[in-house]
């Protein structure tokens, strides 16, 4: 009875390990003061970094710590994810890649395909409208628009990243910081 029980349990997180589990989160809410700076170089605002924080500790209290963190190199992104990332996952590095600045959801979605298979989750930190269309994509789903320092928390049962296609994932939340 003891060795069923045992084995059953490491089949089960044989199982959960094998699941792909993305974060997709939009940058938090940044400041628009000056119509001097670039785009690139906004901001946070102080809602965006109260915001941010707060999110960080939302997600460590539901979810653990992806395995790997890749922001936009647009400044409110690396924000965004330092003030999650000190919440979430302190111990863990952030790549930065300008792709999730101005990339497409095809080319993002490229991107994702290429990750190793054994990382099971990711979060990416990137900005409208390129969030919502791919969690949309991605989940079959129709969120209007990620609002500022949303989470779309999705699940695939593919064991391979580059098995990532439209329709492949289930949204499993949607954390947002206005969310009752």
């Amino acid at each position: 009875m003891v060795m069923v029980k045992i084995s059953w349990t490491r089949a089960i997180r044989k199982k959960i390990t094998e699941m792909k589990n993305l974060f997709l989160i939009r940058h938090a809410k940044s400041s628009w003061e000056s119509s001097q700076i670039e785009d690139h170089e906004r901001t946070l605002n102080a809602r965006g970094l109260k915001d941010a924080s707060n999110m960080g500790k939302t997600l460590k209290a539901r979810y653990t710590s992806p395995q790997k963190i890749i922001s936009s190199t647009a400044c409110r992104a690396k924000e965004t994810i330092a003030l999650i990332k000190a919440q979430w996952c302190p111990l863990q590095s952030v790549e930065y890649d300008k792709l999730l600045y101005e990339g497409s959801p095809s080319t993002i979605l490229d991107k994702i395909q290429r990750f190793p298979p054994e990382i099971s989750s990711v979060a990416l930190v990137f900005h409208n409208p390129m969030v919502t269309h791919l969690a949309n994509l991605l989940g079959s789903s129709s969120i209007l628009s990620i609002p500022t320092c949303g989470v779309v928390i999705l699940s695939s049962k593919n064991e391979k990243w580059n098995l990532l296609e439209v329709g492949s994932c289930v949204v499993e939340n949607f954390e947002y910081p206005k969310k009752s």
